[in-house]
């Protein structure tokens, strides 16, 4: 299973004769952004009806678009799934689905990290995505080989990775799986799977609406 695709199209069907999926998106890059700590990359954000969310990737896109450009689409580049990710993050947000639409200010990291590695405690943990600041801090207890562990953590890197939807799919139920951080809050609704992000704002939209426009 695409996690990515599987999510897209399961938006596409909420939105089914919404008109929705037909206003305009717009997709930008925030340089003055605060990542969250479990993420890298450059921050690219997605205005949609009056309210911006975002995803953190590597390969951002600034672009005006429609929701309904990911439905039917190959999702392959990784540019493309990050900006899928992240229209599927301001439209959950915009239909009051999810909570966190931007990362917590970095005067939260200590707390959220303490509070994350409390909850992973005597846990095997395997991490899909590089998360330096938690692995560091949980040393041995993380493992390479998702088998070993009792824990799947999934941050920005590791949702857009080709291969997580089946890791999710394999160990659903057997295992708990966290997905960290507010890039995967959208994707983690839609599929109705844990989330990670205690304080996470709920930032005023700064950039403009291109529906109105």
């Amino acid at each position: 299973m695409d996690i990515v695709t599987d999510s897209v199209n399961r938006l596409e069907e909420m939105l089914k004769c919404s008109g929705c999926e037909e206003t305009g998106v717009r997709l930008d890059v925030d340089p003055d952004a605060h990542n969250c700590q479990f993420e890298r990359g450059a921050c690219m954000t997605a205005s949609f009806g009056g309210r911006t969310a975002e995803f953190v990737t590597d390969d951002p896109i600034r672009a005006t678009t429609k929701i309904s450009f990911m439905f039917g689409t190959p999702l392959e580049p990784p540019g493309v799934r990050a900006a899928a990710c992240a229209i599927i993050n301001v439209a959950t947000a915009f239909f009051c689905l999810t909570r966190v639409r931007r990362a917590c200010p970095a005067a939260s990291h200590a707390a959220c990290l303490h509070e994350l590695t409390g909850e992973l405690r005597g846990h095997r943990v395997h991490c899909i995505g590089r998360m330096q600041a938690l692995e560091s801090s949980l040393g041995s207890l993380v493992t390479k080989n998702p088998e070993e562990a009792d824990i799947i953590l999934i941050n920005n890197e590791g949702l857009i990775a080709p291969e997580t939807g089946d890791i999710v799919a394999a160990w659903a139920g057997k295992k708990r799986i966290i997905f960290l951080g507010p890039s995967t809050a959208g994707v983690s609704r839609i599929q109705q799977r844990e989330h990670w992000c205690p304080y996470g704002q709920q930032a005023p939209c700064s950039v403009p609406d291109p529906s109105q426009h």
